[in-house]
């Protein structure tokens, strides 16, 4: 798939990303590609998070995670995480991928959150 069409996919996906996000997230709406080679991420309105977003056939979860993570980087932002739009579904049953270490702090936070000893400072 080349050229409108795999700009109209793409497009698809963030659409759908910025639907799935905006009962949480309602400042979140796509960046629509204007940052080109400074890349930011494909949503923004969603704090602290570069988001890319993919509607491919084939996912390369490695280099795309990487990619996030160089976009978190440009930003100043302090996670990075990859919407995966998953064939004849929307992208609210979709995946969602991130660097492991920003993982394991999340789920760290998480947990220290349900115990009652929340981090008030997240610097």
């Amino acid at each position: 798939m080349h050229g409108r069409a795999s700009k109209a996919k793409g497009y698809r996906g963030e659409v759908e990303a910025v639907e799935s996000l905006s009962p949480v997230y309602p400042a979140a709406e796509r960046y629509g590609g204007i940052n080109g080679a400074n890349d930011l991420g494909d949503i923004k309105g969603v704090p602290e998070w570069a988001l890319q977003v993919k509607n491919v056939s084939t996912a390369y979860l490695g280099k795309f995670v990487a990619d996030a993570a160089d976009q978190a980087k440009r930003a100043g932002k302090r996670y990075a995480g990859v919407m995966l739009k998953l064939r004849g579904k929307h992208m609210r049953h979709g995946v969602f991928v991130m660097p492991m270490n920003q993982a394991i702090a999340i789920m760290k936070e998480l947990e220290d959150c349900h115990n009652g000893k929340c981090r008030q400072d997240r610097t």
